[in-house]
């Protein structure tokens, strides 16, 4: 990670920032998987006035490697830079592949690699609003656990495999599962 020759001035700016900040709150929806997620805005909500009153701020650096014509190729380039008051600095740079070759596709990466770049290099994290489902998950996996049938349904015919098989990393040989297996037809 690029650097100014010495950073002492910012990391203790960054630590009083640090200190002040909030987590970012997953205000917005992916319509796929029908989650919740802090989206750039949140993330520049929980580190803006922070950053600021601690003498911080944040240069964001756009560029492509798009190969123009050939679908899911290219990167959109982000360059991050923190820098202080003092004249101090801190640079990373995240390449996001592009999922489309056109407008769109550079679009997206492009805020979405924003998004990650500033939220690692302040130290954001989404805000957890949803820790009584984290907590409950081990019960509810538990639940689905003690509903599966004591015994395996049996597959009707067994694969032809020998039953020794030399391990490729050591003289030793394991036995292979004696699991029975049934053609594609019968399922």
């Amino acid at each position: 990670m690029p650097t100014s020759p010495t950073i002492a001035a910012l990391a203790a700016a960054l630590v009083k920032a640090q200190s002040a900040m909030g987590g970012a709150k997953k205000d917005s929806t992916n319509p796929h998987f029908k989650t919740a997620y802090a989206d750039l805005a949140s993330v520049w909500d929980a580190c803006r006035a922070p950053l600021a009153n601690a003498g911080l701020s944040i240069v964001q650096l756009v560029s492509s490697d798009a190969t123009q014509g050939i679908p899911h190729c290219g990167h959109a380039i982000i360059e991050t830079i923190l820098a202080h008051s003092s004249g101090e600095w801190v640079s990373s740079t995240l390449a996001v592949p592009l999922t489309k070759a056109d407008a769109q596709g550079l679009g997206s990466a492009i805020t979405y690699g924003r998004r990650y770049a500033l939220a690692a290099i302040v130290g954001v994290c989404p805000a957890d609003d949803d820790a009584e489902a984290a907590v409950a998950r081990p019960t509810q996996f538990v639940a689905v656990i003690n509903k599966r049938p004591a015994q395996p349904a049996q597959p009707t015919q067994r694969a032809q495999e020998p039953d020794d098989v030399p391990m490729k990393h050591a003289g030793d040989k394991f036995r292979k599962p004696t699991t029975q297996t049934a053609e594609i037809d019968d399922l």
